[in-house]
């Protein structure tokens, strides 16, 4: 059953997601996005984890104790997400740094701004937060039915 609902949210957000939005995610996306993507700084100390984006628009946050699926869209400098946080859809929203090597995520709640950073930016020693350590390349767990 959970397998199944899985399975229906995510394709429903995948149908959703390019209605929220004016363009469509897809081959159209420039490579930069894809990749492993490191927290760096956050300022509100959440839960440390780590972004996989997939050229095929989908993705996971990455925990140690976790992993959430989401599908995502790049337009101009915003990433835009739907996660699916327990059978719900969060949308999250996050803006690539012009250099697109960071990706900032504002707090509404907070003011605060927790920073991403491409696993192979080089960037890593000016991070407050190395997560996950560095001799730990994590491996989510590819999706079902993704390619």
């Amino acid at each position: 059953m959970e397998k199944m609902t899985r399975g229906l949210l995510l394709r429903t957000l995948a149908v959703l997601l390019p209605f929220a939005a004016p363009a469509a995610y897809g081959h159209d996306q420039h490579d930069w996005l894809f990749g492993e993507w490191l927290l760096c700084e956050d300022p509100d100390g959440s839960p440390k984890d780590a972004l996989q984006f997939n050229s095929d628009g989908t993705g996971m946050v990455v925990r140690q104790d976790k992993q959430t699926e989401f599908v995502h869209r790049r337009s101009g400098d915003r990433v835009e997400m739907l996660a699916n946080a327990n059978g719900y859809a969060i949308p999250i929203d996050m803006t690539a740094s012009p250099e697109r090597d960071k990706l900032l995520l504002y707090s509404d709640k907070t003011g605060s701004t927790s920073a991403y950073i491409r696993r192979d930016s080089g960037l890593m020693e000016s991070c407050t937060v190395k997560w996950p350590p560095s001799n730990n390349s994590f491996k989510p767990t590819p999706l079902r039915g993704a390619a």
